[in-house]
């Protein structure tokens, strides 16, 4: 079953996970998503590094 990358919903979490990675992440995880299981795994991760980074760059500047 092919499922649609650009769908309404994931465009909308898509914003999120760019302008404000927390609330991306919750929107990706919650139960109702329609990301499958390795897509939750892969945008966690880049969520993390994503906040990680900022966060070394403010310690850092």
């Amino acid at each position: 079953m092919m499922e649609e990358a650009f769908t309404k919903e994931r465009m909308i979490t898509y914003f999120w996970l760019i302008f404000a990675p927390p609330f991306g992440l919750y929107r990706v995880l919650r139960t109702n998503s329609e990301f499958r299981r390795s897509e939750k795994w892969v945008w966690t991760m880049i969520a993390l590094i994503t906040l990680i980074t900022l966060v070394k760059l403010i310690i850092a500047g």
